[in-house]
C-alpha cells in the first residue's frame, strides 16, 4: 500500500514540472490535478473520472496508470462494490427459525385446527419499482450537471432502466481523460542555438527564467544548432557570447557578443540580463 498524492507529487517535482505544464501536457485541469495530489477524489465527478484522470496523470509523469486504479479502488471504493452478506436469522422465544426476509410465513394453525387467513402482498414489488425510477431519475440528473459544468461529451448516451427488477443499472462509461475540457495548449515557440566563431559556445538553457526546469546543458560546436520549444520564453547561459547565434522560430539569425553573460529569449526580442542572472 501506497499513498497515491504524495506519489504523483514526487514524480512531478523530480521532473520539475508544475502544476500548470501538467495541465497543459495532460489536458487535465489544475484543480482535479490538485486534487488527486492531495487525495480529494471527492473533488472529482465520479470514481469512473478519477480512474481516467489517474491514469493519464500517471502515465504522463511515467508512473504504472493501473497500478494508481488498483490503489484506489482498493483504499476509496472497497466497501463500495460488495454485495451485502446475509444476516444471521434471528429465533422466536419457541427455538423456530424466523422466516427469512422477503419470504412469504408459512401458515399457521388455530386451535380449532383451520389455517389463519393469509395476509395480502405489503407492496414490496411496488417499492421495488420506485427505487428503480428514484435511480433512472438520479442518473439523468447527474449527467445533465456534468454536461451543464462542461464534462464529458455534450450529447452522453442516456442511462436506461434494466428490464427486470434483478438487473442492476448500467453505469454511463467515462470520456477519454485526454478529451475532457481543458483549454487548447497554445503554439510552441521554436527557438534555436546555433554555434559560432570557429570554436561555438557553451550554454545551460531553461524554460521560462533562470529558476525553470533545466532542459539542456552542453557544448554547440560551430555549426552544430539546437533547437527548443517553449510557451514563452527561454532562458540561456553562455561562457562565449560570440560564439552563439540565435534564430526565433523563422526569423533571421542574431549573433549574441559580449563574453559571458545570461540571455531572455522571448518571442520578439533577446535580453541580456543583468548579471546576477536571476530573469524576468
Amino acid at each position: 500500500m501506497f499513498e497515491i498524492g504524495n506519489t504523483l507529487r514526487e514524480a512531478r517535482l523530480r521532473r520539475g514540472l508544475d502544476i500548470a505544464e501538467c495541465e497543459i501536457g495532460t489536458k487535465i485541469r489544475a484543480k482535479y490535478l490538485r486534487a488527486m495530489e492531495d487525495e480529494h477524489f471527492d473533488l472529482l465527478p465520479s470514481p469512473a473520472y478519477v480512474r481516467g484522470f489517474l491514469r493519464t496523470y500517471a502515465q504522463y509523469l511515467g508512473l504504472d496508470g493501473q497500478l494508481m486504479n488498483d490503489e484506489y479502488e482498493s483504499r476509496f471504493l472497497a466497501g463500495d462494490g460488495g454485495g451485502e452478506h446475509e444476516s444471521r436469522r434471528p429465533r422466536t422465544r419457541g427455538g423456530r427459525a424466523a422466516p427469512r426476509p422477503g419470504r412469504p410465513a408459512p401458515p399457521r394453525t388455530g386451535r380449532t385446527g383451520g389455517r389463519a387467513p393469509a395476509r395480502g402482498p405489503r407492496g414490496g414489488g411496488r417499492r421495488t419499482e420506485s427505487q428503480l425510477l428514484w435511480l433512472a431519475i438520479g442518473g439523468v440528473m447527474s449527467v445533465a450537471v456534468l454536461v451543464w459544468m462542461g464534462v464529458g461529451d455534450p450529447s452522453p448516451p442516456t442511462p436506461t432502466i434494466a428490464a427486470t427488477p434483478t438487473t442492476p443499472l448500467q453505469a454511463v462509461p467515462p470520456a477519454a481523460a485526454a478529451d475532457l475540457d481543458t483549454p487548447e495548449a497554445p503554439e510552441k515557440l521554436a527557438i534555436t542555438l546555433t554555434g559560432e566563431d570557429g570554436f561555438g559556445a557553451y550554454v545551460e538553457v531553461r524554460g521560462r527564467d533562470a529558476r525553470g526546469p533545466q532542459v539542456f546543458a552542453g557544448t554547440l560546436s560551430d555549426g552544430e544548432s539546437k533547437t527548443f520549444r517553449v510557451e514563452r520564453s527561454l532562458w540561456v547561459r553562455t561562457y562565449n557570447a560570440d560564439g552563439l547565434q540565435v534564430r526565433i522560430k523563422k526569423g533571421a539569425p542574431r549573433q549574441l557578443t559580449g563574453g559571458t553573460g545570461d540571455f531572455l529569449i522571448t518571442r520578439t526580442k533577446v535580453t541580456r540580463l543583468p548579471t546576477d542572472g536571476t530573469g524576468g
